[in-house]
Formats: C-alpha cells, sequence, structure tokens
C-alpha cells in the first residue's frame, strides 16, 4: 500500500471574551452577555443546521463552568459553557475529536475557515487548546520500537534549533509492548505535550468512527501534539493569517519545530521526521514563551491566602484574645520556622531547580499578584483558575 501522511485537527478548545469587561455592571448583565455571545456564535457557526437544535448540556460541563448547552443529541461531545459568576473565564466551546470531524464535513470547512466564520466586533476569541494530528498510514513505524530505542537512549528527541526534548516519557503497556507513549505532561497547566500510539488498533478495538479507514490499511501511528495555553493563543492568529491550502503545511511546521526524532547511531532524521518536514513548506513565526515565570511558589503562596485555613485562624485569635493577636500568633510561627524547621529533600529540590530562574522575577510583583487576585475573584473563581492552569500559562 502507498505511503500516506495524513494532516489535521483533532480536538479544539475556544474560549470568547467580552471586548470590554468595564462596562459589566453587574453579574446579571454578564449572564445575558453571554447567553448574546453564545447565539451569535452559534449563527456564525451554523451550528443548528450541522448539530441540531440548542437544548441543556446532558454530559458535564468544562471544568470550572457550570452553564452549558449542546445542539441537537449525538454520541460525541461538544458543548458551550459559561459560568454565571466568573465573567472573566469567558464563553468555552469545546470539541472533541469526533464532534470536529463531523463539524467539518457537515459544513464543508477547515480550521481557519471556523475561526474566520466565527470572528465577531463584539467578542475576542482565541484557541486556548488544539491538537494537531500527524497520520502515518501504511509506513513501517512500530510505536514500541519507538519508545524502546527512547529509553534506552538510541533515540533522541530535539526541536528546529538541535535542542534535546528533556521531558518526561511514560507508555501505556500491554504484555511489555507499549501501544502508546506520551512525551511529556498531560496535567493542567503545560503547555505542550506529545501522544504517539497505533491508531489502527485503538479504532479497531473501540469500533471507532474512522474503523473503516483503518480496515484498508496496512499500518496507522498518529503524532499528536497538544498545544495549550501561549502556544494555543499564538497558533489562533497563526492559522488565521495562512491560507486555507497551506493550513497542512502549516500543522507539519509547528510539530516539527517541536518534535524532530534523531538516530543517534547515525545522528540523523528517522525518515518520518524527514518526510514530515519536507511537508511544512512554509515561513512562520516559531511559538514562544516570552519572560517564562515560574509560578510553582505563587500558587503555594495563594493556598496560604485561600485554602489553607490561615486567615481564618488569624480571625478567631483577634476575635477571642483580642485586636492584634494574629500578630503575636504570626510572630509566634516565624520563630517555630527559624529555630525548628528542616527542610525536606523535596523542598531542596525544588531550591536548587528553581533558584536561578526565580531571581529575575519580583517577589513584590508576585505579592501585588496575590493581593489582585484576592481582591478580584471569590475563593472559588481563584480555585477555577488554578485548576485550568491560568498561573501557568
Amino acid at each position: 500500500m502507498e505511503k500516506r501522511i495524513l494532516l489535521g485537527v483533532d480536538e479544539l478548545t475556544l474560549v470568547l471574551s467580552l471586548v470590554d469587561k468595564a462596562i459589566l455592571e453587574d453579574l446579571d448583565e454578564w449572564q445575558e452577555k453571554a447567553e448574546s455571545m453564545i447565539s451569535e456564535f452559534a449563527e456564525r457557526a451554523n451550528l443548528e443546521t450541522v448539530f441540531g437544535s440548542q437544548k441543556e448540556l446532558e454530559d458535564k460541563c468544562p471544568q470550572g463552568y457550570t452553564t452549558g448547552y449542546q445542539y441537537g443529541d449525538h454520541p460525541f461531545y461538544f458543548a458551550v459553557a459559561y459560568h454565571p459568576l466568573h465573567p472573566d473565564m469567558g464563553v468555552i466551546i469545546k470539541f472533541s475529536a469526533y464532534s470536529w470531524s463531523v463539524y467539518c464535513r457537515g459544513n464543508s470547512t477547515n480550521i481557519r475557515s471556523f475561526l474566520k466564520a466565527v470572528e465577531s466586533d463584539t467578542y475576542n476569541l482565541r484557541l486556548s487548546r488544539i491538537d494537531f494530528a500527524v497520520d502515518y498510514q501504511n509506513w513501517d513505524i512500530v510505536v514500541d520500537d519507538i519508545y524502546q530505542n527512547l529509553i534506552a537512549h538510541n533515540l533522541e528527541i530535539r526541536d528546529f534549533k538541535g535542542r534535546k526534548n528533556c521531558s518526561t516519557i511514560t507508555a501505556h503497556e500491554v504484555n511489555g509492548v507499549a501501544d502508546t507513549f506520551y512525551v511529556g505532561s498531560k496535567k493542567t497547566g503545560t503547555r505542550l505535550f506529545l501522544r504517539v500510539y497505533d491508531k489502527k488498533i485503538e479504532q479497531l478495538q473501540n469500533q471507532g468512527f474512522r474503523m473503516e479507514e483503518a480496515l484498508n490499511t496496512s499500518s496507522w501511528v498518529r503524532f499528536e501534539a497538544v498545544f495549550k495555553g501561549k502556544y494555543a493563543h499564538q497558533l489562533t492568529d497563526l492559522i488565521l493569517q495562512t491560507e486555507d491550502e497551506k493550513i497542512g503545511s502549516l500543522i507539519a511546521d509547528k510539530v516539527s519545530e517541536k518534535f524532530r526524532f534523531y538516530d543517534l547511531r547515525s545522528e540523523s532524521l528517522f525518515d518520518f521526521s524527514r518526510a514530515l518536514l519536507e511537508r511544512a513548506n512554509i515561513d512562520t513565526e516559531h511559538l514562544r514563551l516570552e519572560s517564562p515565570r515560574d509560578n510553582g511558589l505563587i500558587g503555594l503562596l495563594l493556598h496560604l491566602v485561600n485554602g489553607s485555613g490561615l486567615f481564618s485562624a488569624l480571625y478567631k485569635c483577634d476575635e477571642v484574645w483580642g485586636a492584634k493577636t494574629a500578630v503575636v500568633l504570626l510572630e509566634h510561627l516565624y520563630k517555630l520556622y527559624t529555630e525548628q524547621y528542616e527542610p525536606n529533600d523535596d523542598v531542596k529540590g525544588w531550591v536548587k531547580k528553581h533558584k536561578n530562574s526565580m531571581k529575575g522575577q519580583s517577589f513584590e510583583d508576585d505579592l501585588k499578584m496575590i493581593k489582585v487576585f484576592r481582591t478580584s475573584y471569590s475563593k472559588g473563581a481563584a480555585d477555577d483558575f488554578t485548576d485550568r492552569g491560568i498561573y501557568n500559562q
């Protein structure tokens, strides 16, 4: 069978936000705005024609959101949602891989045409997640072979500058054979990770919506690059700036930019990486993270403020024993810290890893950021933002 490389979008999440948040006078007005944004988006996206009439979401809302809608009744997941108490979270539109495929077929569109169609002067839009899929059909690629060579250090993943990817590599193994492996973490807040798996086995075992296609291939391995946070934000602009016929080249370019597989024995690109690089016949800006900030410490400090019970303890002391008793408690805690606290190996390891990079951050700015979050959002809102990885973007 003829070798093929198919390039596409697997799943995506889009967020709509108010153009001018300052005009909101109360939360009731936000709900009206959110419903209006949803109505306009649905009309621009042609949702009711493709999927069916709007109804309340029967499945779970995306994490952190509480008011959700679906369109029609389908076996796939598609949701439009917002939180009536938190305008800053905007309106989220979440396509699963299945729903995105059905939508593209039903609306004869691609990712760029879709984004262009739903643009509006009444709301801002940007991707918060997009998965680029590279399918190698009828290639002599075995997922377990790649994984075993990676952990044996015969194979190395590098970026476009030749820098080694040092991300953790994990695998799903059955009887000692990996049918899926991951490069990087899937945790909330992660901007980038790669999933490599046997797409043919997945479709046949799960009787997926592309099972017939799987039956007509001798092999099918997928490299799925997941871009989130700031990377997804930048890809929103890059996709809109790219001509429809070059979207495939953009996908090949961005996956090749971050993940190139090198054979260390011959010091050369593997054939599948070389072939993908040849498909990336486009000149675009590289994805970047400007002024990176390590926010692990900020998250800890926010926990002290919002979730640890420290403030409630200070309040109780003042109420029971009089004003300023909280100061005595804080002084006592500081004395315990200086005289008795011994950091464990995890704490020492964190300091060793982050100290140099964090010296360039302003501690005063971090304190100001904590104050802003404390005064601007309720505890629930701060927790929502932490869960969704806003601090890590």
